[in-house]
Formats: structure tokens, C-alpha cells, sequence
């Protein structure tokens, strides 16, 4: 997108030159003859660029500096004059002026004076609105060599809307970064928005800025995180926690990047790439009545799933390794492997909190570790096992149908005292805590206790 300025100067020789000159060099180039006209111009051709005559007229450019910063506090202004002074520049920089040249002055000058601040601008909102994140997707498992292959191929295709799923700690974020990263938006801004993270009531004005006025406290206007992205990308992190009614403007800006701002008259058309990423099932979330259909299929027009951690084992021990070097440089440790017995306990952990669990355990073990290799006992650290049937410590066996009919009934209520008896265990026969563990009341558990006696009783009985 060309960036915009505006030349505010009484002369009509400077003002058609930089027009024409600027306008040449790719610029789009508006200009005005006096304050007045410059600063009503700036409302609607929204300038990235102003250059700003000191002297128009009767009044001191100097001196409205801050109604064009009013207007929009990004905007860049170069004080131009043929009456420049050290003092004079020191106080333009006070007020807001970002450069100060003197007439006469070189377009080529000229040139590299807005590219220099815009480039400064950009790298600005880079470290604001981009922090150190991880840029590298780990594994040699198909379903992360298939990721890497769909990164590549969305990567070139800037403008596809795509939509990650997959479990807290998975990664989505990593995919992103490496997505944005290798495509020709590189240079841009990535703005992540937790669309769970910001209330509800402040989500408009923060997607979408506000003009002056728009409401109380609203002293001057705010660009919002969609315009602050142009050329870039935006990531809408849990998107599924979007509330229903931003949902319906959000699919509006998809249709065509065009929003106005709150308490604004005036469309604002951006060039972003969207990607959504959601730890839940959106099409279940269709069916409950709590995302939009319309929505749902906008976003969803290209899919990555990211599996959990426990469905990719071969990928834990590369990223166990991935991690051991990045904390051994994180804490100067000089650990040379992991211990095989340790690895095989990794991957016997069910890893709820998926890779994000995996690289907090790496860090507390590396943190801790003594010797040259890895072993995980310096911690103590008992990570949560795979959390499949047969690793419950329940032990009762199905029978096999094709041996002859069963009694449901007894079965199901041997395998109910099972469970029991193992919540009973585990918190040493107190009812109420036990009650807790499987999730019922104190009072229905007296009474399947009752009742699993009374029937332990029959059975023998009948014996």
C-alpha cells in the first residue's frame, strides 16, 4: 500500500513540486495551502506524512502540530522553512515534529527523510506489537511434516484466511509465527488479539479504534489493532470465545477489510491476512447456537489441525532436544543428551498441556540437572501419565461375548464398585472426598454403596 502525505505550504511552486515530485517516487500526495485546509484534509486522507511549512501566512506551523497529531498520533511531521533556527528545530521536536529541513530543500532529501521515519515507525510498532516468540516448528512426524509442507504453500498465498485447531499448548501460535515469517508480509506487523483476553464491552474499540468524542475519556482518536496490522497479519487467538454480537461485525470486515471506527462516519479499508486459531470444536459451537454459521465457514476457508501430543510420540524426543539446547544456552549448562529411560517416561505421559508441558518440564529439569546427561530425577518431577483405559489402576475385566450371553446388570454394577472402591482407596475411606472424585453427591454414593452390598450379599446367597 502506498503510503499517503500531505504538504501543507502557501507557496504554490512547493506544493505542485512535491506533488509531482513524490507523487513520481510512488507516493500518494495531497495538498493544502493553509492550516485550516491541511488539518480538515487530514480527517479524511488520513496521511502517514505530513510536511508542514512553519511559516503560512500569519501563523506558525510550529504551533499546529499538535491538531494534526490529534487527528491521529502515528502521523509523521517534517517541518519545512526557509527560517531555521537550532531553537526553532529543539521545539519541533518537543511538539511532535519527528524531522526539520530548510528550504531549499532536494527531493531526493525529501525522499529518504519519510522512507527513514516511516521504516522507524514500522520497526516501532514491530517491538510494541510483535514480542520475542519462537519461530521454528519441531518434529519428524508426518502429521508435523504435512504442517510444514501447508506452511509452505500458505506462506506464498498471503491472501487465504486460514483457521488452526488443535488442544491448549500445541503449538497454533508456533505455526503462525512461522507462517507470517516465511510469506512477503515478513516486514509487517503480527497482531495477536486474545479474542478471550479482552472484555467484551472494550472489544470494538480495540479491534477497530475510535474517533474523538466517541465516547467519554475519548479525547483524541485511536487506531485499533485491524488498522494498526495493515499489510500484515492478524491473529485471532481463541476465536471461539468471541462474543456473538462482535462476531457479526467481525464477518462484515472479512467481506471486504472495511470497518469504520467507533463513533466514526468514514470506512477504513485495511490489507490483512486473518488467521483464527481455536482449542474448540467451532462446528459443535455452531450446533450449540454459540458461533455463527456464516462465521464459521468465512474463516474456516483453509484448516490446519494440529494433534495433540500424545497422538505424535515420535515428536517428543526431538523436542525434548530441541528444548535441552535452548535452556543448556538459556542457563550456560552444558548437558550432552537425555537419559533413554527418562525419554521412555516422556513418552508414557499423557501430556495434557502438550508441547507448552513438555518445555516447562525441560526447564525445571535443565534448571535442576547436575551431571552431563538429563536424567529427570534432580526435580522430584512426576509428570501426570497417559491417561488411557488401563493406566487408571482399574483392573476389571470385560468379558468376552463370544464366549455366551452376560447379566448387564451385574456387570455393570461390579464394574460401578470397582470405581468405588478405587475412589474409597485413594482418599482413605472418607465418603465426602470420594463423592468429589466421581462426581456425584455424598448422599448417591451412600446409597450405591447400599445397594452394591445389598447385591455383593444376593450374589452370595445365591452361591
Amino acid at each position: 500500500m502506498r503510503a499517503k502525505v500531505l504538504v501543507v505550504d502557501d507557496e504554490f511552486l512547493i506544493r505542485m513540486s512535491l506533488e509531482s515530485g513524490l507523487s513520481d517516487l510512488g507516493y500518494h500526495v495531497r495538498t493544502a495551502q493553509s492550516i485550516r485546509e491541511g488539518a480538515e484534509l487530514a480527517e479524511t486522507f488520513r496521511p502517514d506524512v505530513v510536511l508542514l511549512d512553519n511559516r503560512l501566512g500569519q501563523e506558525l506551523g510550529l504551533d499546529h502540530i499538535e491538531d494534526f497529531k490529534k487527528v491521529d498520533e502515528d502521523i509523521q511531521i517534517i517541518m519545512i522553512t526557509a527560517y531555521g533556527s537550532v531553537s526553532q528545530a529543539v521545539e519541533a521536536m518537543k511538539r511532535g515534529a519527528c524531522h526539520y529541513i530548510q528550504k531549499p530543500f532536494d527531493l531526493e532529501e525529501v525522499d529518504l527523510i519519510i522512507r527513514r521515519n516511516l521504516d522507524q515507525l514500522k520497526r516501532r510498532r514491530s517491538l510494541e506489537l510483535m514480542r520475542q516468540r519462537p519461530r521454528q516448528i519441531v518434529g519428524e512426524s508426518q502429521a508435523i511434516q504435512r504442517i510444514c509442507r501447508n506452511v509452505d504453500i500458505l506462506a506464498q498465498n498471503d491472501n487465504v484466511d486460514l483457521l488452526i485447531c488443535g488442544e491448549t499448548g500445541t503449538g497454533k501460535g508456533v505455526v503462525v509465527n512461522a507462517i507470517h515469517d516465511s510469506s512477503p508480509r515478513r516486514d509487517t506487523p503480527l497482531v495477536k488479539i486474545n479474542c478471550g483476553a479482552i472484555p467484551e464491552t472494550l472489544l470494538e474499540s480495540e479491534l477497530f479504534g475510535y474517533e474523538k468524542g466517541a465516547f467519554t475519556g475519548a479525547n483524541k482518536a485511536k487506531k485499533g489493532l485491524m488498522e494498526l496490522a495493515d499489510g500484515g497479519t492478524v491473529f485471532l487467538d481463541e476465536i471461539g470465545e468471541l462474543p456473538l454480537s462482535m462476531q457479526a461485525k467481525l464477518l462484515t470486515f472479512l467481506e471486504d477489510r472495511r470497518f469504520k471506527r467507533v463513533g466514526g462516519l468514514r470506512d477504513i479499508e485495511v490489507n490483512v491476512r486473518i488467521i483464527a486459531a481455536t482449542n474448540r470444536d467451532l462446528e459443535e459451537e455452531v450446533e450449540k447456537g454459540t458461533f455463527r454459521e456464516d462465521l464459521f465457514y468465512r474463516l474456516n476457508v483453509m484448516q490446519i489441525r494440529i494433534p495433540p501430543l500424545r497422538e505424535r510420540k515420535e515428536d517428543i524426543p526431538v523436542l525434548a532436544r530441541f528444548y535441552l539446547e535452548h535452556f543448556n544456552r538459556k542457563f550456560n549448562k552444558h548437558l550432552k543428551d537425555i537419559d533413554p529411560a527418562f525419554l521412555r517416561e516422556m513418552e508414557s505421559y499423557y501430556w495434557k498441556g502438550n508441547v507448552r508441558e513438555l518445555r516447562n518440564v525441560m526447564e525445571r529439569c535443565v534448571l535442576f540437572s547436575r551431571g552431563d546427561i538429563l536424567t529427570g530425577e534432580e526435580t522430584g518431577l512426576e509428570p501426570r501419565r497417559e491417561e488411557r483405559k488401563g493406566d487408571s489402576g482399574l483392573s476389571y475385566p470385560m468379558k468376552d461375548l463370544n464366549q455366551g450371553s452376560i447379566d448387564l446388570k451385574k456387570e455393570v454394577d461390579a464394574f460401578e464398585r470397582t470405581y468405588i472402591d478405587r475412589a474409597m482407596e485413594l482418599v482413605g475411606g472418607n465418603s465426602s472426598r470420594a463423592a468429589q472424585l466421581l462426581g456425584c453427591t455424598r448422599f448417591t454414593l451412600k446409597r450405591r454403596l447400599e445397594q452394591n452390598n445389598e447385591g455383593a450379599k444376593e450374589n452370595n446367597v445365591q452361591k
